[in-house]
């Protein structure tokens, strides 16, 4: 990794940080926001859910759209996304009420937030395929970073103005991207340009979604293990507040947990480059894994507000590491006509286990209360781990 930081690896600094600061808007303090208009956790699950599902299914169209019609811009995806964005943003601040218009402003304002991700690691692929000098793991981190500032500073404005404050955090960051969407279009313009005719055309036409899964049976075994996962990784993202609560703390603490949640996955991600390379790719992910496990075990047990902090350090090794390591992956495991499709099945998983979190989450945690929700994660997640692990036993080694 060259010492000064590309101007490439920056602008896509600004794409990444713009979505996980929106991301935090939307899913850390969805319960905020949610809550404050007089939704029940059950209801709040719903929402989240539903919103999820809408994501998880427009991610593999938009990427099925981008493999078939390589001329079809990432940035034109992405500003459509981010117009919608700001109508409902506008309109959950216009009318913040406990009703089914809320509601659905709500679910369709996520739909259009989370393939905004999706989209933006296939441009990562495509950049890094021009040979543009992009540091992923670096970008990414900043991802992290920017959502460590959002969360600490949302946790401070909401606890003194209130919930209604979220939107005008929405549309802050949705501005945001709107500028890192048009200078990182630009930086890919001009790497495509610089490239010899041949490497830039792509002859091969991309597979079907059924087609995809009979030619990548174990790829799409191991994603299978990951919506498993993420369904007990998400029962802690999305129901944080439950968490916090239970232990004696309030919103701002809230804002505290998960900015340190985001900031101990830094490290991991500015420097996976230099993981050590005695142990390949895949041997990191399966790693981390198993660590999904130890995480949520950990939350479940943690009797006090330190100890809870404490247990967010495995957020690193799992969530952090799986999280760089996984785009490489699937470019690497996938062929490159099904690209985009690879890499918005990916985010789509880890969105589908959202889902099924939400669902499963609320009326737990209405019904049973935290750490007997918390712990039936840890029981669910160590399946989707046997499954996830036998989804990459027999991949390839290749190096880190």
């Amino acid at each position: 990794m060259n010492k000064k930081i590309s101007s490439v690896t920056f602008h896509y600094m600004i794409i990444t940080g713009g979505f996980w600061m929106a991301f935090c808007v939307v899913t850390t303090y969805a319960a905020v926001y949610l809550k404050g208009v007089g939704c029940s956790n059950t209801e709040l699950g719903l929402i989240l859910a539903l919103g999820n599902v809408g994501g998880a299914l427009l991610s593999p169209v938009l990427g099925a759209m981008i493999d078939r019609n390589r001329n079809l811009r990432h940035a034109s995806v992405v500003n459509i996304l981010l117009s919608v964005q700001v109508v409902l943003l506008a309109l959950l601040r216009l009318h913040p009420a406990h009703d089914l218009f809320n509601a659905v402003c709500y679910v369709l304002y996520m739909t259009a937030m989370m393939p905004v991700n999706a989209v933006n690691l296939d441009l990562c692929v495509r950049l890094e395929r021009a040979k543009a000098p992009l540091n992923f793991g670096l970008a990414r981190s900043m991802g992290s970073f920017s959502f460590v500032i959002l969360s600490t500073l949302l946790g401070f404005v909401t606890a003194r103005w209130g919930h209604l404050s979220l939107p005008f955090a929405g549309l802050a960051v949705v501005a945001l991207q709107f500028f890192g969407n048009r200078i990182v279009d630009r930086d890919l313009r001009s790497a495509e340009a610089a490239m010899p005719e041949k490497e830039v055309v792509i002859t091969e036409k991309s597979s079907s979604l059924s087609a995809f899964i009979r030619e990548n049976r174990m790829f799409c075994l191991m994603l299978f293990g990951t919506i498993i996962i993420f369904i007990a990784h998400s029962l802690d993202g999305n129901f944080l507040i439950n968490e916090v609560e239970a232990l004696g703390g309030n919103t701002a603490i809230l804002g505290y947990v998960a900015a340190f949640t985001a900031i101990v996955e830094v490290p991991v991600m500015m420097f996976a480059s230099k993981l050590p390379s005695k142990w390949s790719t895949v041997q990191y992910i399966r790693l981390s894994f198993i660590f999904f496990v130890l995480k949520i075990l950990a939350y479940a047990l943690a009797p006090t507000i330190p100890l809870f902090f404490a247990a967010r350090v495995l957020q690193a090794p799992s969530y952090a590491l799986y999280t760089v390591l996984i785009v490489g992956y699937a470019d690497r495991t996938v062929a490159r006509k099904d690209s985009a499709k690879a890499q918005s099945l990916a985010y789509s998983m880890t969105t589908i286990g959202s889902v099924l979190a939400s669902l499963i989450g609320g009326p737990m945690f209405d019904a049973v209360g935290v750490r007997p929700t918390m712990l039936t994660g840890a029981a669910i997640a160590a399946v989707g781990t046997i499954i996830a692990l036998a989804g990459t036993a027999g991949s390839k080694k290749t190096a880190a």
